[in-house]
């Protein structure tokens, strides 16, 4: 109880700060220096799903040489999630001041054609937004209304803190045409330091729409207070003459917390009272479980625990079942090759989770680092498969059933389910997107398949050699050679009703962070609170445990003997009611309209759920499992 206590308060102690990657070197500069530089990362969508490269639609671009040789190589993680940062025309001066300066295209490509500007009103019809990085961060939009809370049509369109800016402002506000953002107002934020130098603390965009008659008409006499026609898609062919205007502000932010300002503007980071009201919540249906199971140890078995009078047996008519089923609660269970694989991959997801928030909590998983925490989990998860490969063969070895046909299983079934999932959503969007790049998802799809076998197939194959050698578990009693015959039940021990009902337990224990996880995920958000989300999956552990321990004693209670694929989806069934929710979420949250983001955003939450699933249920099976060791080795039986 001490060390959980210590764990608790170390992890209190964390929730609510933020840590940043060790080795991101501070970056400095002159007055009048050149920064940067300002580089494009990928168009993003909340309704569509699928990145697409800046220069998709037909911006001002550098020459290939330099968009070859100024390209990012993106980790893993950021193609997965599709990051594509590239060189920009867009450049800047420490802390000096521009108003209007024109984007240095190269001849013909600010002329638009029809096509040019259909793509340009689809992109902004479906909610597409630009990306700049300067310094590692990103650009963040003002968070303005836009047309002032008063479109023309009534709608009402606000711009929220969130990353990027939007293309365009659609027809649907504006009634007749759509506005195409064309000039861009940054505004960045520095810090002055002890030696004279300057470094970069924010960065902002507010985007404008403003139909400059010439070039000309972009220069420091500029005032982008006055009236300006917009720039429209209603033409035919025409002239785009993109611009942006820089303002520097001075900040006393310093270098280590520049980030805060992007945590904060998610309401997960920044209204800790939030966090802290589901850990209560969490702690109160703890206790409550946790009282439901000190009595089925203390009044159940203190007979047999604890010393009692025998001839108490008589009036506790509920102890019989359990004690009556000692000879078949340990028998082998059905398809026991499947559930062997099952808790071995359950094992392993739990092992690389444990790993994230270890180095999330010690800040080595920050934001900055863009794509690492998802080349972190994949990496881990690959590593894990040896703890995969010795559960499994340990059980095996247990059920007296080991052989390497099921070893091999568990190293290309879920694994090998993942990797297929996301190389079909791929293909799909790939065959249905014609502007997506396609080249990283080839190479990334090749790097993953060679992970897969190269080294986590043959880390499951170590990993079961280790366990093949161990010494199986011994039951404390006796396996009967006749199974008994299970009476008729009452409903609510019905499979259909274990597996709907008490996976609602955990899931309300999480409620609250699966929240934010979602709105970080689909919304744009900066998840950073990996302490509380830390304590949720501690109280998840004790509540699945505690539900798990309940629901198989009132079985063994009701001599239901058959409790291993039971104690599985009892507490698995979080993972259904979390897809459930997603589907809720969807629906109210998101505004999905295609089949395709419907697709890419099902099966994305389907996989999460089916990993959650066996995750959980992993935790119920093993629980279940040490609960009658210890009910069955504490008692005589004749």
């Amino acid at each position: 109880m001490f060390r959980a206590a210590l764990v608790v308060g170390l992890l209190s102690h964390v929730a609510s700060g933020y840590n940043y990657i060790p080795g991101i070197a501070l970056k400095d500069y002159e007055k009048g220096a050149p920064v940067g530089p300002i580089k494009v990362n990928s168009l993003f969508s909340h309704e569509e799903l699928v990145s697409l490269d800046f220069y998709s639609v037909k911006y001002c671009a550098p020459n290939k040489t330099t968009l070859v040789q100024g390209a990012k190589d993106e980790k893993l993680g950021e193609v997965i999630w599709g990051d594509r940062i590239a060189p920009s025309l867009y450049k800047a001066k420490m802390m000096i001041d521009q108003k209007c300066v024109p984007v240095k295209c190269s001849p013909g490509q600010n002329e638009v054609t029809p096509g040019d500007l259909a793509r340009f009103e689809r992109r902004i019809r479906h909610g597409y937004r630009g990306t700049f990085v300067l310094d590692n961060l990103p650009v963040v939009s003002n968070g303005s209304w836009v047309y002032n809370a008063a479109c023309p049509t009534g709608k009402q369109t606000y711009d929220t803190h969130t990353r990027g800016f939007a293309l365009g402002v659609p027809q649907s506000c504006i009634g007749t045409t759509t506005h195409i953002h064309n000039h861009l107002a940054l505004h960045i934020h520095a810090n002055q330091q002890e030696n004279g130098l300057w470094i970069i603390v924010g960065f902002y965009v507010v985007p404008h729409s403003i139909d400059h008659v010439h070039e000309d008409a972009c220069d420091e006499n500029f005032k982008i207070a006055d009236k300006h026609p917009p720039v429209t898609t209603m033409e035919t062919t025409k002239k785009i003459i993109w611009s942006y205007s820089v303002t520097w502000h001075e900040s006393n932010i310093p270098w280590s917390n520049r980030w805060d300002a992007y945590l904060n503007l998610a309401f997960s980071n920044r209204n800790a009272r939030v966090h802290w009201l589901g850990i209560v919540n969490s702690s109160l249906i703890i206790l409550c479980f946790a009282t439901v199971v000190a009595m089925i140890m203390i009044r159940a078995l203190r007979l047999d625990i604890m010393g009692g009078d025998p001839d108490e047996m008589e009036e506790q008519n509920e102890e019989v079942g359990w004690k009556l089923v000692h000879g078949d609660v340990f028998r082998i269970p059905e398809y026991p090759r499947l559930l062997a694989i099952l808790i071995g991959t359950g094992l392993q997801l739990l092992g690389m989770a444990t790993l994230v928030f270890t180095f999330a909590i010690l800040g080595f998983l920050s934001p900055a680092n863009r794509g690492g925490l998802l080349t972190a989990s994949i990496l881990l998860f690959v590593l894990m498969s040896i703890m995969n490969g010795y559960s499994t063969a340990y059980v095996l070895i247990t059920f007296n059933l080991f052989s390497w046909k099921p070893i091999f299983a568990a190293a290309l079934a879920f694994p090998g389910a993942m990797l297929l999932a996301w190389v079909i959503t791929e293909v799909v969007i790939v065959s249905t997107t014609p502007s997506y790049n396609s080249a990283p998802v080839v190479f990334n799809s090749l790097y993953m398949f060679a992970l897969w076998i190269g080294v986590s197939f043959p880390l499951v194959i170590l990993g079961a050699s280790f366990g093949n050698k161990m010494s199986p578990l011994v039951p404390p009693v006796k396996i009967n050679a006749v199974q008994r015959v299970v009476p008729e039940r009452s409903w609510y021990l019905e499979t259909w009703f274990l597996v709907l009902v008490p996976g609602l337990v955990p899931f309300g224990a999480a409620f609250i962070e699966l929240r934010f996880i979602l709105s970080s995920m689909w919304q744009g958000m900066v998840y950073y609170v990996f302490g509380f989300l830390a304590l949720t999956a501690v109280t998840v552990l004790i509540v699945s445990i505690e539900v798990t321990i309940v629901i198989v004693y009132f079985l063994l209670v009701f001599e239901e003997h058959r409790w291993w694929w039971k104690a599985f989806v009892i507490p698995g069934g979080m993972g259904i009611h979390f897809f459930l929710y997603s589907l809720y979420y969807a629906q109210t949250q998101l505004k999905l309209e295609s089949t395709l983001s419907l697709f890419i955003y099902s099966q994305i939450m389907l996989v999460f759920s089916g990993a959650l699933y066996i995750a959980i249920g992993t935790i119920g099976v093993l629980s279940g499992y040490a609960f009658m060791r210890i009910i069955y080795g504490s008692i005589k039986v004749d």
